[in-house]
């Protein structure tokens, strides 16, 4: 049994090696195949994303596609499931042939199909990048700044910007996510010379008291905390913690989570693109129209699906000649720096071994129970 399943393995290698090789992913005409890989399904679901990809498509199709060829998108559903997206990946390369994977927001694609996707010589550009292969893999470069970035970021902002000396974080640490949490924390200590007071990273669903009293006998002046709003909240004001800064990250900055935030409460948010409940802001208005236009959902995953389309629309158009996967990953890691004025950074692949182009956070506040974007631009640890 277990020689029989080496010699699958080994066999799924020579699949993708040679599709590598010889270029596949749609030949020179027909539609141009686009692979996607999403949560619609399961315990993370962001059903907005492709229906925001394909809305862009839909866009340039109208204005007769890219060299006369239309962009297809082939999304698969991985429910938060490993084998539903190893097997979602393999099918994407193999059958569908497709020449790159655009706007994929699955919690565990990453970590999984890496390798699979470095074999087949195919580039990734998420809309959601999640775990730290997301960010550590030659093949894969989102489009956001990820949990990581944010998070140092969200630290700078406590210490640099609030001007706090004793900052604390009390997280719900997801499984592989350890690393990329000390990573961020020891960036923001390199930058800022300082340490946390506290550092809780088994906070759960439970009772948030204990935390909340731990963090009030220690003094914390800013709390970092990315679990369940509403209880946290409530039971801080119990404790008389209003003077103290909360701040959260970018899965708490949901216009329901402002609403149970009781009033007097410091609440804060960083983002990762711009704050999408001010449609004024830089890149924002692109983004509404897109998403009106189709009646998609608003929220911050379906600008990063924007986004992810935008950017691959503008690489392939610098492809010269036949529009394959071969000449699309080439195109992707010679590509010119892109400036989105929905991001704080540039974008750019680039033929590293690691990606993450996109740094910085905007900050948000709640007041009457609803988010108001602060008047800093993209706060950028490290950069003047």
């Amino acid at each position: 049994m277990k020689r029989s399943h080496l010699a699958a393995a080994a066999a799924a290698v020579l699949v993708l090696a040679s599709a590598a090789c010889s270029g596949e992913g749609g030949g020179a005409d027909g539609p141009i195949k686009v692979g996607s890989i999403n949560g619609i399904t399961g315990l993370f679901q962001t059903p907005e994303v492709p229906q925001a990809v394909k809305a862009v498509f839909d866009e340039v199709n109208a204005a007769g596609g890219i060299g006369g060829r239309k962009l297809e998108l082939i999304s698969k559903d991985d429910a938060m499931n490993p084998q539903r997206s190893t097997e979602a990946a393999i099918e994407l390369i193999e059958s569908e042939e497709v020449v790159a994977l655009v706007g994929s927001s699955s919690a565990v694609d990453c970590g999984l199909n890496r390798a699979t996707y470095s074999n087949a010589g195919i580039v990734s550009v998420p809309a959601i990048g999640v775990d730290p292969a997301c960010f550590t893999s030659p093949n894969i470069a989102p489009v956001n700044p990820g949990p990581f970035k944010l998070l140092t970021a969200m630290l700078y902002y406590a210490s640099e910007t609030l001007k706090h000396d004793k900052v604390c974080m009390f997280y719900t640490t997801l499984p592989g996510s350890g690393g990329g949490i000390d990573a961020a924390i020891k960036e923001w200590s390199d930058l800022t010379g300082k340490t946390l007071t506290v550092k809780d990273t088994s906070v759960g669903q439970g009772d948030p008291t204990p935390y909340l009293v731990k963090a009030k006998g220690a003094g914390c002046q800013a709390v970092l905390y990315n679990a369940q709003v509403g209880p946290w909240f409530a039971q801080a004001k119990t404790q008389g913690m209003q003077d103290v800064d909360f701040i959260m990250g970018a899965n708490s900055y949901t216009d329901a989570n402002a609403e149970v935030i009781p009033e007097g409460m410091n609440a804060y948010a960083g983002t990762e693109w711009q704050p999408y409940t001010d449609e004024t802001l830089p890149g924002n208005d692109r983004w509404a129209r897109v998403v009106d236009g189709s009646k998609i959902q608003k929220t911050a995953f379906s600008q990063g699906a924007v986004m992810a389309a935008d950017v691959f629309v503008q690489v392939l158009k610098t492809v010269k000649g036949p529009i394959t996967r071969e000449s699309v990953t080439q195109a992707f890691k010679t590509m010119r720096p892109i400036d989105y004025p929905m991001v704080g950074t540039p974008y750019v692949f680039g033929p590293g071994d690691a990606h993450n182009p996109i740094e910085g956070s905007r900050f948000v506040k709640v007041q009457d129970r609803k988010w108001q974007v602060l008047p800093e631009d993209f706060i950028v640890p490290g950069r003047k």
